[in-house]
């Protein structure tokens, strides 16, 4: 092979091993499900909106909202001039808007100018706030992180309001409303710790119940070997949530081997592995 195909086929490589691994990105980034909120600021640049979809609630004690921006964006600027940020959670009556706002930047269009969006004054901070939103959070900048090519801007909530007749919208390979609640049926999920033990050991089984009535309902708990007989058992009974738990003592005679705790309310069950060393 002459080195000119040799270098046009290494490019070729080249060329569809990044087309692969960039398309196959673009399809991992669209796998995760997140909403979308316009957050808003005004700093010298004036008054200025985005549609961000990386925006989330951090903590509750404060009550902290992050966004995560790419540090060319007009509104991370901003934000970092003025301190503060507004976050307005889009509805689903606001797609034209929410469109509108990630698509264009301040850097070239003044985006607030558009009868899309109606604003109003905040209480506590400078920048305007949007009605027609699930959420209106007024936020006073804490902290900046460094997160790969973005940067988390991190908000603390210093005045907000909501509107519970509006619902979301939901970002998954593109916008999408709410769907119906999954509603659970009957089922029980239950957990040992720890995984491993000596016999004579005690072992701590914790459990939920899902179920429309899941309060004080009594649940039965076995130990059992490989083969399916019991080597110690005991009942127990729900809390107000559907949780339980109990301490259930093993045998000092056991064997050693992988046993199972088995969990059961009517016909309902759930299994957890141990293993006896």
């Amino acid at each position: 092979m002459c080195s000119w195909t040799l270098r046009r086929y290494v490019f070729e490589e080249l060329r569809d091993d990044f087309y692969m691994s960039t398309t196959s990105l673009t399809e991992a980034y669209r796998q995760f499900t997140t909403g979308v909120a316009f957050i808003t600021t005004h700093g010298r640049r004036g008054p200025n909106v985005m549609a961000a979809e990386w925006t989330f609630n951090v903590s509750y004690d404060p009550f902290l909202i992050s966004v995560h921006l790419g540090p060319s964006k007009a509104t991370h600027a901003a934000i970092l001039e003025t301190r503060e940020f507004g976050v307005n959670m889009v509805s689903e009556d606001q797609i034209t808007a929410m469109g509108f706002a990630g698509h264009f930047s301040k850097h070239n269009v003044d985006k607030l100018s558009s009868d899309l969006f109606e604003t109003y004054p905040a209480k506590r901070i400078r920048a305007p706030m949007i009605r027609g939103c699930l959420l209106n959070a007024e936020c006073r900048l804490i902290q900046q992180i460094t997160m790969g090519d973005h940067t988390s801007l991190v908000g603390e909530v210093v005045e907000f309001s909501i509107d519970s007749s509006k619902s979301p919208v939901i970002l998954h390979k593109g916008a999408r409303r709410l769907g119906a609640r999954i509603e659970r049926g009957v089922e029980l999920a239950v957990a040992v710790t720890p995984i491993t033990m000596a016999p004579g050991s005690t072992i701590s089984i914790t459990g939920e119940l899902t179920a429309p009535e899941r309060g004080a309902r009594d649940v039965y708990v076995a130990i059992v070997d490989t083969k399916g007989g019991e080597v110690s058992h005991a009942d127990t009974k729900t809390g107000n949530r559907g949780y339980f738990s109990l301490k259930i003592p093993l045998p000092q005679d056991i064997g050693p081997g992988a046993y199972a705790v088995v969990a059961r309310y009517g016909g309902a069950q759930a299994t957890a592995r141990i293993q006896l060393e």
